[in-house]
């Protein structure tokens, strides 16, 4: 593996010694080799020693690997030898995981190319390494001659070089943390009402190792000025023709060694940098992270997932690039005093006239600065918005595909994208304009001192000429870095405040035990309010933040029912001076009288529940049944009474909450650092009925769960979150938000008796709060009481019989409602409703290819054996593309081995360029840069030429023409600047639109396999590094690169023995450039990937930020994060390394280049000695060779983060590439016309699979749907119910044959046109951000009155009924609890400001609106009550009479008044007829089903 090993033997036997307990001063055991230069050095400090490692070797890792089961027993004292050494600890991993991990600190057994290699991991700060290895980075040597030996670098690879204890995440965390705490504590103690600083947090935390790179800069800065010294003293002595030889070589051994110096402090400064820079960025994402698991419910719906990713992305990392050249705040001044000291020396006086040149500049670059402060603060909040939305709309990609609408999503996030590029240009000319007058700077200044100098009287001189241009050439840098770090500073500054106030934002506080001395949860007179509610601070509109709160107040006493009108008075009078002051209008405080009412959430609220009762809460759609759980939970405003819980909680929310995880790991969630209760964990499985699902899981409970359980039913998906909730035996209360809805009525009832009642009532005397909506399981005896809400208020309370005996009672109603449902309601409509046309379909052998149940009876008794089975099989909800995925690996695709390999293909480059404009304007560039350069050699010759030939009556003339050249290399500066930033940002705006056009119209497949945030990661971090870091660092390497080829020109022409020596510099320099390039390259690629999981958990936190709460799993979820930081910081660290390694290196070919320069001129003094003309040519020679080495390592380091950022071009590069789903319009969609008129659906032989290396679902389905009939589908589990769905949107493609609707092959017809004619009603409901008219019609293409009508038919919204609408059915009629007044009420992300059920009504009414000539619904009303259910039902039977309508039924209750009922079977139709023919049939697979179904609800009733 290795060519070499810089471990020497006695290192080895030092750390064998101390694994065995002995010590080093001991003699039993005596080294092989005690050299004595083998010194301790370590970068923590470039003089003292470091301590000796404690790292120790394992003996046997392999044991570690094993899928060695967890069971509930403690942990033996022989556990400890297979823990990593570094403090990893396995228990916080997956058994895959920890396996990995475990090469930390051990000898591990590594093949490449079928050899096994040992290594021992070298820890920087611990381990041994002699001096020359830590001055030069020699110790980085093994890393990359293995990144040279094999294709790809892995992350395993870097665990040789595992990162610094001091950068270790939770060392870096725990600092920062003490130090925030500090810092707020102070604020608050603080008369003057300061705000908390972070820069002086992070400044404490990690502030000394920077402040000793410092002295490490000076000592860099002191010596910049030995070359002008020595450039002075050698122009002097080739003008003396009689001058040693000895004292030219003297003079060129000291500028060589000055340069050594140099490149070693500089190398050093750089990398302390970088290390302090990693510190903050690791501090900052921790400290976003930790605070948005304890945002308050107020903020986290006032901050966006796109925001929060930004602070983490963006505002970190700006952060980070703070300190790489944060000292040049005071070493510019430095360099430019000490260069202004020499400069009079050379000049006298007249340096001066540079001096006023620099004091002018200041001030305008201030201003300048200010402007680009607003600017960037405006382009940060642009980038949120589009970020945000990006983010939404790719977590719901399902839905946007389902309904059509990515060309609606594509335009509104083109318009965001639009706005932010445009504040992106306005940056980007101000940023031009700071770079272009600070790099004029050393121009004007040297034109100023000259002109000085000549209108002194002065006769200029070679010597001091040269050496003053040299002086300028210093003068440049800091010049020219002061607008880059004013650039960053600005930057930063602005991250420093979004960071500071978010991390100051308002907590989440946890309901207290109050003054209960018992367990229990008692609310006492509640009233709560959700904060999302409050008004948007809005200062065009003159709504500050101050009137906004005193606004909110007045409103939230108004909505009290409770609140006397003396107490509003008091307030309102109270409030008078105030009002005027804040300029309210004197109809502003009523101006909302009419929508206070529904302000509040709960109220009046009395209720408690005690360990060992079943206390259940039912009620109508949006009655506050989940409010009340979230008030319990904390995560509402109490606004009056009081909320206590003394105990602990388990919470099972009404939307599942699942993770990208195994179905363990989701099971354990925050007790995955524990022993596995293999007893507890074998009952959670049991109980939630998961046992069926496990076996047909491809690797059971190993099998990989997608993101927000992509791969799982609804139904599934409950069950699996309810598990969670069992595994916590030590929780006193449960809060199940709901957990029957999704699930089959049998399933329900399994889960009613064995799991809340048997479990957690019986057997654990547990408090369980239930909310649901089933309420024909609350007759059982272990139900203490219900409570019924309606409007967030309880309306009645008590235990069941005195609530159904109660024949007025709203509880008997839903009672009512409940038992109307089912098979009374299939009996209620044995009519005929199908038409002679239909029947005649059905009837009609060529129109129908099989429907009918010949199945033997041996195989039907095969597949049947008992009730529970018949039921388990063919309703269960499995996804039929997991289920039959038996041969298939990890769910999820691994980054890791998607990316590329080897350089950054040319057609990268070519990619952007062609992006950024095309070959024109790429030479148009070149061109520049050239012509620019070219300018610059022409003033130094032209000042070397003056000072020969100037004369005091010309001196005028030789100043305005070099007045006139250095004007034109402004210009052209500018130029060549403002047209590689333009070129830039037209590149970024042309990628990103492809970019999004390919994810969009992307197959569903890719979103099954590919975590959000790995998307977001494209559209987040690498398109910043587009946008501002690519072309910045393009600029760069131009600019150095034209000035390290015009400085090996001038030196050639001059001195052309230089070349010569040459040849192998540049050979040296190609070779260390391409070994370490090679490396590099494949850091930074797996630094770009390992971000991605950051993202994906953020999101997935603060999708499910309550339950992390209520589970405690805060710490978990804080060490998963600090575990993939150490992954991602490691490539970073090693990234950084080698930059620094290479630097040196071609630092030193820099510093022979200026040695050689100078000895070729030393040595031609034997032959021009005295000459003039030589001696000016020989020191414009040397003055461009001592500005070679910075500009020569400048332009490797840009070369190489130049190929680092174009892999951000790679990566967006290669998702363009990604396959398209199909044509989303095609030429023929003009001529359909009205289609679908009749909503026939005919599949001829359809064939399906959903990966290439998956089994068929459908296997060849020929089946003929009549048009307006409506259809119930069943069947067992992988039977292909599902996939009628997913075949008929097009969500895959058919393998073989066809499928018809209306005579159209749908594989003919663009995406949209098909899937805007086909309205779905999914089971989980997803809302976007906007408003109602925004969620109901995105495109525009409906009138107000139209989506009003909708809303009311549904029962969102109270209209007055026109004469046209009063002969439908509609849920307007009876009392809803609808919190929606008009159709701008805001939307807010994933519709979290509304109730589940409202979600589901608002989806049923879009599809009300389509009249869609094909409706499939999926379990539609699982999340509404029965009364609203059976409503529902008569209003989709009128609105869609005319449709075809298929239901895939999870429950035979709901396709029992079908008028066919298909069922399905190994991806073919079995069966296909009226419910009625089926259920009269002795072999039916239907009817056995119907007959178990009937069977168990008997018993339920019973």
């Amino acid at each position: 593996m290795f060519k070499r090993n810089i471990f020497s033997p006695k290192r080895l036997f030092r750390r064998k010694k101390r694994e065995i307990g002995g010590d080093d001063n001991e003699n039993e055991l005596q080294s092989p080799d005690n050299h004595d230069d083998d010194l301790s050095f370590g970068v923590d400090d470039m003089v003292d020693n470091v301590q000796d490692s404690d790292l120790s070797i394992e003996h046997d890792t392999d044991l570690v690997t094993e899928q060695t089961p967890l069971v509930n027993n403690p942990p033996s004292d022989d556990r400890d030898e297979f823990l990593p050494v570094v403090g990893t600890d396995l228990s916080d991993m997956s058994l895959a995981e920890s396996s990995i991990y475990s090469g930390y600190g051990s000898v591990l057994e590594e093949s490449n190319d079928d050899k096994s290699v040992d290594y021992v991991p070298f820890t920087l700060e611990t381990s041994h390494l002699n001096w020359f290895s830590a001055l030069t980075f020699n110790w980085f040597v093994p890393l990359l001659e293995l990144g040279n030996s094999k294709d790809q670098l892995n992350p395993d690879d870097l665990k040789r070089f595992p990162l610094p204890p001091s950068c270790k995440t939770k060392t870096v965390s725990d600092a920062f943390k003490l130090e925030w705490n500090h810092e707020k504590v102070k604020s608050s103690s603080s008369k003057k009402g300061q705000e908390p600083s972070i820069a002086k947090c992070l400044f404490r935390a990690y502030g000394i190792d920077f402040l000793k790179a410092g002295l490490l800069k000076l000592i860099h800065d002191v010596n910049i000025f030995v070359g002008p010294v020595v450039l002075h003293a050698l122009i002097q002595f080739l003008r003396k023709p009689d001058a040693d030889i000895y004292e030219g070589i003297l003079l060129t051994v000291a500028v060589s060694i000055s340069q050594t110096i140099m490149s070693f402090c500089l190398r050093h400064y750089f990398f302390r940098c970088y290390l302090c820079g990693l510190r903050m960025r690791t501090a900052i994402v921790v400290a976003v992270y930790e605070k948005a698991m304890v945002l308050s419910s107020a903020e986290r719906q006032q901050r966006s997932v796109g925001e929060i990713v930004n602070f983490m992305t963006v505002d970190a990392q700006r952060i980070q690039d703070l300190t790489t050249y944060l000292h040049a705040v005071w070493y510019s001044f430095l360099q430019i005093g000490l260069s202004l000291y020499f400069l009079w020396q050379q000049l006298g006086q007249s340096c001066l006239g540079g001096l006023a040149v620099i004091l002018v500049m200041i001030p305008l670059n201030k201003s300048i600065a200010g402007w680009m402060g607003r600017l960037q603060k405006s382009l940060m909040e642009a980038r949120d918005a589009r970020v945000d939305v990006n983010n939404e709309v790719l977590s719901n990609m399902k839905i946007v595909k389902l309904q059509g609408w990515e060309s609606s999503f594509k335009t509104k996030i083109l318009q965001l994208r639009d706005i932010e590029l445009t504040h992106l240009s306005r940056y980007v000319m101000a940023n031009v304009l700071s770079i272009v007058m600070w790099t004029a700077v050393p121009l004007l200044v040297a034109l100023a001192s000259f002109a000085t100098y000549i209108f002194l009287g002065n006769e200029l001189d070679v010597a001091n000429a040269l050496t003053s241009l040299a002086l300028f050439d210093i003068l440049r840098f800091p010049l020219f870095m002061l607008p880059q770090v004013i650039n960053n500073l600005v930057e930063a500054s602005v991250s420093f405040t979004r960071v500071r106030k978010f991390l100051l934002s308002e907590e989440h506080e946890a309901v207290s035990s109050g003054s209960l001395k018992e367990k229990e949860i008692c609310v006492r007179d509640g009233t709560f309010v959700y904060e999302s509610k409050k008004p948007k601070v809005d200062l065009t509109a003159g709504l500050t933040e101050e009137k906004r709160n005193f606004l909110w107040e007045i409103d939230l006493l108004k909505a009290q029912l409770h609140a006397s009108e003396e107490q509003l008075k008091t307030a309102t009078r109270d409030s008078v001076e105030q009002q005027d002051d804040l300029g309210f209008e004197d109809n502003e405080l009523n101006s909302n009288e009419s929508n206070v009412q529904d302000l509040l959430a709960l109220k009046r609220i009395n209720l408690s529940c005690a360990k060992g009762e079943l206390v259940a809460v039912v009620g109508d759609v949006a009655g506050g049944k989940s409010s009340l759980v979230n008030c319990i939970l904390g995560e509402l405003k109490q606004v009056a009474g009081s909320v206590s819980v003394k105990g602990k909680t388990a919470y099972f929310p009404q939307t599942p909450f699942i993770m990208n995880d195994t179905v363990q790991g989701n099971i354990l969630f925050g007790r995955r650092n524990e022993y596995l209760d293999a007893e507890l964990y074998k009952r959670a499985i049991s109980c939630c009925a998961l046992e069926h699902d496990l076996k047909l899981l491809s690797h059971g409970d190993k099998t990989e769960i997608g993101e927000r359980g992509i791969n799982l039913s609804g139904g599934q998906k409950a069950r699996l979150a309810l598990a969670r909730c069992v595994y916590v035996s030590e929780a006193d209360f449960y809060l199940l938000d709901d957990p029957l809805a999704a699930v089959d009525a049998h399933v329900g009832a399994h889960i009613f008796q064995k799991c809340i009642i048997d479990e957690l009532v019986k057997k654990r005397k547990k408090g369980v709060l239930l909310v649901t909506n089933a309420v024909q399981y609350l007759s059982d005896p272990n139900v203490h009481k219900i409570a019924v809400m309606q409007a967030g208020s309880i309306i009645e309370i008590g235990s069941y019989i005195d609530l159904s005996s109660n024949g007025d009672s709203v509880f008997s109603s839903l009672l009512a409602a409940a038992g109307s449902k089912g098979f009374s309601e299939y009996k209620s409509s044995q009519k005929d409703s199908i038409t002679s046309t239909t029947l005649q379909a059905i009837n009609t052998p060529n129109k129908m290819s099989i429907i009918s149940s010949s199945t033997s009876p041996e195989i039907r008794q095969s597949q049947i054996s008992t009730e529970a089975e018949v039921i388990a099989d063919l309703m269960s909800e499995t996804n039929e593309s997991t289920t039959l995925g038996k041969a298939s690996e990890a769910l999820m695709t691994d980054e890791f081995t998607e990316r590329e390999k080897g350089h950054v293909d040319k057609d990268i480059y070519l990619a952007w360029l062609a992006a950024a404009g095309g070959f024109c304007i790429g030479l148009l560039v070149l061109l520049s840069y050239a012509v620019d350069q070219s300018v610059i050699i022409a003033s130094k010759w032209w000042l070397t030429y003056w000072s020969r030939n100037g004369k005091e009556e010309d001196e005028f003339t030789f100043l305005k023409i070099y007045a006139i050249i250095n004007v034109c290399a402004i210009i052209t500066m500018f130029i060549r600047v403002l047209m590689i930033f333009m070129s830039g940002l037209r590149a970024s705006r042309l990628l990103y639109v492809n970019l999004l056009e390919v994810i969009l119209e992307a197959p569903m497949a890719f979103f099954d396999t590919t975590p959000v945030g790995r998307i977001v990661n494209r559209f987040a971090k690498d398109m910043y590094n587009i946008d501002e870091k690519l072309v910045a660092t393009m600029r760069s390497y131009l600019a150095t690169l034209s000035s390290v080829i015009g400085t090996i020109v001038v030196v050639s022409f001059v001195t052309p023995y230089f070349t010569i020596a040459l040849i192998p510099m540049i050979g040296f320099y190609a070779n260390q450039q391409n070994y370490f390039t090679k490396t590099y390259r494949e850091l930074k690629r797996i630094d770009a990937v390992s971000r991605s999981p950051l993202y994906a958990l953020l999101g997935e936190t603060l999708d499910g930020l309550t339950v992390i709460r209520a589970f405690g799993a805060q710490n978990t979820l804080t060490n998963r994060l600090q575990e993939m930081l150490d992954t991602q910081q490691t490539a970073y660290f090693l990234t950084t390394t080698g930059q620094c390694w290479l630097a040196i290196r071609l630092e030193m070919v820099g510093t022979s280049i200026i040695f050689f320069s100078c000895i070729c001129a030393v040595l031609e003094h034997a032959v021009n000695g005295g000459n003039e003309v030589y001696a000016g040519l020989a020191g414009l020679s040397i003055s461009f060779a001592l500005s070679v080495t910075q500009s020569l390592n400048w332009s490797v380091r840009m070369a190489s983060d130049l190929e680092a950022h174009m892999i951000s071009v790679e990566r967006v590069k290669q998702y363009c590439r990604l396959p398209s789903e199909g044509s989303h319009h095609l030429p023929s969609d003009a001529t359909l016309g009205n289609w679908p008129s009749i909503g026939e659906i005919k599949f001829s032989s359809a064939k399906l699979r959903y990966r290439p290396n998956l089994p068929l679902v459908l296997k060849g389905l020929d089946i003929t749907i009549p048009g307006r009939s409506k259809i119930g589908v069943a069947g067992r589990t992988g039977a292909g119910k599902s996939t009628i769905m997913t075949a008929l949107l097009r969500l895959v493609e058919l393998s073989d044959g066809k499928i018809e609707i209306d005579g159209v092959d749908i594989s003919k017809i663009g995406m949209n046109v098909l899937r805007r004619n086909i309205a779905v009603i999914p089971q989980d409901p997803s809302l976007f951000s906007g408003t109602i008219r925004t969620n109901l019609d995105p495109f525009h293409t409906f009138d107000d009155e139209r989506m009003k009508e909708v809303l009311s038919i549904v029962g969102l919204l109270k209209v007055e009924k026109s004469a046209s609408s009063q002969s439908l059915y509609s849920l307007s009629d009876r009392k809803v609890s609808s919190s929606i007044q008009s159709l701008d009420d805001e939307v807010l992300e994933g519709g979290s400001n509304l109730s589940c059920g409202q979600r589901q009504l608002l989806v049923i009414a879009r599809s009300i609106l389509c009249k869609s000539k094909i409706v499939i619904m999926d379990e539609a009303t699982a999340s509404v009550d029965a009364a609203t259910d059976t409503m529902i039902q008569d209003v989709m039977r009128s609105q869609f009479m005319d449709s075809t309508c298929i239901t895939i039924a999870h429950r035979i209750n709901t396709i029992m008044d079908s008028d066919f009922i298909l069922v399905m079977d190994d991806g073919l139709a079995k069966e296909f007829d009226s419910p009625k023919n089926l259920l009269s049939r002795d072999k039916s697979l239907f009817k056995d089903l119907y007959s178990a179904w009937e069977k168990e609800q008997n018993r339920n009733e019973s």
